[in-house]
């Protein structure tokens, strides 16, 4: 071959191949077909479609809300949402229906025939869906609804015309597979059209699994055919050569030898030999089979492999061709050997060589060579191998995933609405790999109206509409649909949900907790539990119940979330299951007042408050404590619940306990050993710290100024004790610690205004409480005994600093940490707490860190749950879910626990509300004021004419000493009325009766009336003294109810005015004009 065109001819290559397989890619690999739908006739309704109904072949579900999990791939979801109903052999149907302000998402199946059961694809469906996407809300419609929705879609309301379609045909990818933040969902779209009415159809069917083989088998065949025509490679070279070589060689050699050899031999040998032989000989020839197995092979294979294959079969057989022979052998030998052997040799020899050698070598060589190399490459085809190669592995894909025939469709009203539509759409769902086929829109509108007409009958039974049009797509079909060929993972992006909320659809994403109790102890079976309510599960209650074991209780809950989150309800469950397992509980409410409201109509539940009016009121001594206490342990307590709720500086502490430790004294306490010297105890009230108090602060070393802040400060503070409600409150005539601790006992503190008022009633009760624990002989870590319920808990104890001042120690926090230390404690007297709070961040840390069991409803600062949702083993999703919780749903967590659990608390509903006309002891009010008319009477006795004097025998001095234990007066007071009453029983007549007395005596009526003020104050606006003593006598008899009102009411008067007039000199002046006045009058005055 000596030029080119000798090579060219071997190229056997027929370029009309190549021809025909570019005009086989535009449709098996372009789909460029999908750009003229709209210009082709549109196939009429198939029989076997239009007789699909909406009944036997159609449902449709109503997305109400989705629910993502953030920690999941949704995309993958939805594949296996898909792929499910592929497996069934169900159509999948999606629908957006836009007015351009609200959006409605439905998601459905259809089924191809009446033999088909649409009811097991809808199943599928719904049972995937709600697997994928626990929490989800959708909403199965009636075939009535379903009607409605597809009239609705394809009729225009503005006109008598159908609705504009456009279809979208092409295949969608992700934007950048390595981008952490989708951006395809369906809620780009809606946004983009909001305000335009329109509605999206989305239609995928299943494609079989003898099609996808059909489809690959072409795509196969088409690569075969154009690969041939991707490269070519000539390669030419051309040689010349020439060499010419001459040679002589000649040699000569004689050689003469001379030899003389004599030998002489002697040999005797004797030989005996016996054998015995047995043989077996078996003879086999296989060579003949093996040949005509070689010869078989041969014909089979054809030609030089089957020559090659037989020839080596042979060969074998030849080896195998012999026999096999078993025999014995014996056999016995005897030699006897002699020999003598005698030689001489005798060798000459003579060589003569010449040798001559003659060599002429010439060469001459002449070369030409010439090489020549020529590749072509058609970037068409390889291109076009390149899109074959993709379509391949998302055949591949589909294999694992299903493959489905998808287009989507857009009805709108106008076509300019429809094509836009349609666009948005297209460009959202275009990404790195949709190039691997072109992607067309298609519109069908009114210039030709029997197409839209045609095509909307196709999309009202949910089919992909047919077109008159012949293109080789791989599979033999007499017609072609909008649909393109897509695998199950471009399906999940294709009709994909929106990621974010719509106007219509709301989109919450949720955490995942756990969904039962699983303990570290999983061998230990609960059986002394109390339901709290039902695990809730991607934002869906389910049947598992959340119990929580009793006896944990007593290691102390915390149960927080915001204002109507369902923290009260919670507590309400709690104690109500409690109840049933006979502990009993004290709730210590601060706010709200709710807790009477449900439980207080129990006949097992006390009721006190800080209003008479409302509840019966709460009787407490803070200065009294259990025999089993130490009076300094007491006092000790006592100031630092002063110091954690009272502002206390410098000096004040101390001086408020020596004050305290004075008092106690002054009435007859051994602090060293703790005992009174009397027969029955006897306990201070504020009324005798406030007569104290003064006292030390002015026996102290401070300056005038200091003197004066403390008074300010402290004696202020403690005479507010001792006015109007609390007053009878802080009384020594308390409600009795066995009510308060050992029963349900509700204690309403929300009416007190005082924020630091609040804080001392919890604080004492708080101190009651533990001193009367420790007074009983419960057995160390002993089983839940008693709960107590602490509201609003940051008013005991709120977080402060840690820091100590300049001026001296961080007394606040000190006390704070001694109630918390003391909560963490009593559990070993089977005492728990549950402690409340809407604000986490207010309480003292360790109120959080000591609390075995948590409970945490909805908490919107990011502060607050992150403090308590990182003691409660959440993680940092859990914590942000913690905002979006619902009413009612808290995530539980127990130290024991190895996951937190959402629960939805179980509605509390059994309300007792509490009565006050049935509740309140009226009886106590009235005797009261029946004992306190008698004693001022007997008081009073010598102070009124003789003919208005009761009988001494009427009066029960009995009783008056009882009634005194309790009353809310000075203890030195208290002291000198016992001590005259038994002058009285003894001598029929009491040391005040003397004149030298009138002094005291005022002095202990005015304290037996403590609002003497406000009486003097109503009385001062009258215009003359006739008006004041109408006046004050009207209300004077709202506190007594005398035998003889017109005489003891002036005597009263008189006392209450001298008294006044001893505290206040600017007062002696009206004191004397009244005197005159009465006088003149004829009323008895001294």
């Amino acid at each position: 071959m000596n030029n080119i065109s000798d090579m060219v001819e071997i190229d056997g290559r027929n370029f009309k191949d190549l021809e025909e397989a570019f005009e086989v890619s535009l449709d098996l690999v372009q789909k460029n077909y999908l750009d003229e739908l709209h210009l082709r006739n549109v196939v009429p309704v198939p029989k076997h479609i239009s007789e699909l109904t909406t009944r036997n072949n159609i449902r449709l579900f109503k997305m109400n809300k989705l629910t993502f999990d953030r920690q999941e791939n949704n995309l993958d979801k939805i594949m296996t949402v898909y792929n499910t109903l592929g497996n069934v052999s169900g159509s999948l149907v999606m629908i957006i229906n836009s007015d351009g302000n609200h959006t409605n998402l439905y998601l459905g199946t259809r089924t191809s025939s009446k033999e088909q059961d649409v009811n097991s694809a809808k199943e599928a469906l719904k049972k995937s869906f709600e697997g994928n996407f626990p929490g989800s809300d959708i909403e199965n419609l009636n075939n009535s609804e379903i009607e409605k929705i597809i009239s609705s879609i394809f009729t225009s309301e503005l006109s008598q015309n159908e609705n504009i379609i456009s279809s979208v045909s092409g295949i969608p990818s992700l934007k950048d597979q390595d981008k952490t933040k989708f951006v395809q969902g369906l809620e780009k779209l809606v946004d983009a059209m909001k305000g335009e009415e329109f509605s999206a159809v989305f239609i995928a069917d299943p494609v079989l699994h003898r099609n996808i083989d059909e489809i690959k088998l072409g795509y196969e065949n088409l690569y075969s055919q154009l690969v041939p025509f991707a490269k070519c490679d000539l390669s030419f070279n051309s040689s010349d050569s020439m060499a010419i070589s001459e040679g002589m060689s000649k040699g000569v050699t004689a050689t003469i030898n001379e030899s003389l050899t004599k030998t002489q031999s002697y040999t005797q040998g004797s030989s005996e030999t016996e054998n015995q032989t047995e043989s077996d000989t078996k003879t086999t020839n296989w060579g003949g089979a093996l040949g005509g197995l070689g010869a078989a092979g041969g014909f089979l294979l054809g030609g030089p492999a089957g020559a090659v294959i037989a020839g080596g079969i042979s060969g074998a057989a030849g080896s195998l061709i012999g026999s096999s022979t078993d025999g014995t052998s014996h056999s016995q030998s005897k030699t006897t050997n002699q020999s003598k052997n005698e030689g001489e040799s005798d060798t000459r020899g003579k060589s003569d060589s010449t040798s001559t050698q003659e060599s002429s070598s010439e060469t001459q060589t002449f070369g030409n060579s010439r090489n020549l190399q020529i590749q072509f490459e058609n970037k068409t085809v390889t291109n076009l191998l390149q899109k074959i190669d993709e379509q391949l592995l998302r055949l591949k894909s589909s294999e694992d995933f299903g493959m489905w025939s998808c287009a989507c469709y857009f009805i709108a009203p106008s076509v300019q609405t429809s094509r836009v539509a349609a666009s948005t759409y297209k460009a959202i769902m275009r990404g790195e790999n949709s190039a691997v086929e072109n992607s067309f829109i298609n519109t069908w509108d009114n210039n030709n109206k029997a197409n839209l007409l045609e095509v909307g009958k196709y999309l009202k039974k949910f089919n992909h509409p047919l077109i008159e049009m012949k293109v080789n797509t791989g599979l033999q079909l007499p017609h072609i649909s909008p649909g393109s060929l897509i695998n199950g993972k471009e399906l999940a992006l294709q009709m994909g949900f929106p990621q974010k909320s719509l106007s219509g659809l709301p989109v919450i994403e949720t955490a995942e907790f756990g969904r039962d109790i699983i303990t570290y102890n999983e061998a230990k079976e609960y059986q002394n539990t109390i339901k709290l309510g039902n695990v809730f599960h991607m934002g869906r209650p389910e049947s598992t119940n959340i119990e929580i074991d009793v006896n944990s209780l007593a290691l102390h809950t915390f149960v927080t979330g915001s204002t109507g989150s369902g923290k009260s309800n919670t507590i309400y469950q709690m104690l109500n299951e409690l109840v049933r397992k006979n502990i009993h509980f004290l709730v210590i409410e601060p706010a709200k007042g709710e807790y009477k409201k449900i439980f207080g109509g129990r006949k097992d539940v006390s009721v006190f408050g800080t209003n008479a009016n409302f509840t019966e009121l709460l009787r407490i001594n803070p200065f009294r404590f259990p025999s089993q206490v130490h009076v300094l342990e007491h006092i000790d307590r006592i100031i630092e619940i002063f110091n954690a709720c009272w502002p206390m500086y410098a000096a004040m502490p101390a001086v408020l306990k020596e004050a305290i430790e004075r008092t106690y004294i002054s009435i007859g306490w051994d602090l060293e050993e703790s005992f009174y010297f009397g027969e029955e105890a006897q306990y201070p009230t504020f009324y005798d710290l406030l007569t104290i108090l003064p006292v030390i602060i002015r026996e102290s070393a401070y300056s005038e100024e200091v003197k004066s802040n403390y008074t300010g400060a402290l004696v202020t503070r403690v005479k507010s004790m001792t006015n109007g409600l609390f007053g009878k409150i802080f009384t020594d005539n308390e409600v009795a610690s066995e009510v308060l601790f050992d029963q349900n006992c509700i204690i309403d503190l929300s009416r007190v205004g005082s924020v630091e008022t609040k804080a001392l009633i919890m604080g004492i009760l708080f101190m009651r409480l533990q001193e009367y624990r420790m007074s009983n002989d419960s057995p160390i870590n002993s089983e839940l005994q008693h709960v107590t319920v602490i509201e609003e808990a940051h008013h005991l104890l709120r977080r402060v600093t840690s820091e100590q001042s300049q001026e001296g120690a961080n007394l606040q926090g000190k006390s704070v940490e001694m109630i918390a230390n003391a909560i963490a404690e009593m559990r070993t007297y089977g005492e728990g707490f549950i402690i409340a709070d809407q604000a986490p961040n207010l309480l003292d840390r360790s109120v959080i860190r000591n609390t075995n069991t948590k409970i945490i409803l909805r908490l919107p600062d990011e502060l607050d749950r992150s403090e308590v949702g990182k003691t409660a083993n959440l993680n940092e999703h859990q914590i942000n879910e913690l905002p979006k919780l619902r009413t009612g749903v808290a995530a539980v967590y127990q130290n024991n626990w190895l996951q937190p659990v959402l629960c939805e608390v179980s509605e509390f509903n059994n309300f007792q509300p509490y009565l006050l006309e049935k509740r309140l002891d009226v009886s106590i009010q009235t005797s009261n004021r029946e004992m306190l008319s008698q004693l001022l009477e007997l008081l009073l006795l010598e102070r009124v004419p003789e003919n208005n004097r009761s009988n001494l025998a009427s009066f029960e001095t009995d009783r008056l000493k009882k009634w005194l234990m309790g009353c809310s007066i000075d203890h030195s007071i208290r002291k000198y009325l016992l001590h005259d009453l038994e002058y009285f029983e003894l001598n029929h007549k009491m040391k005040l009766w003397e004149q030298k007395n009138f002094e005291e005596l005022s002095r202990i009526v005015s304290s037996l009336i403590p609002q003497r003020i406000g009486l003097i104050q109503y009385a001062k606006t009258s215009e003359n003294l006739t008006e004041w003593n109408r006046r004050f006598i009207e209300g004077l008899r709202k506190y007594t109810s005398f035998s003889n009102p017109e005489a003891y009411d002036s005597a009263v008067m008189q006392c209450l005015l001298q008294d006044k007039a001893q505290e206040d000199p600017r007062f002696k002046d009206f004191y004397y004009l009244w005197i005159e006045e009465q006088k003149e009058g004829e009323v008895r005055v001294c």
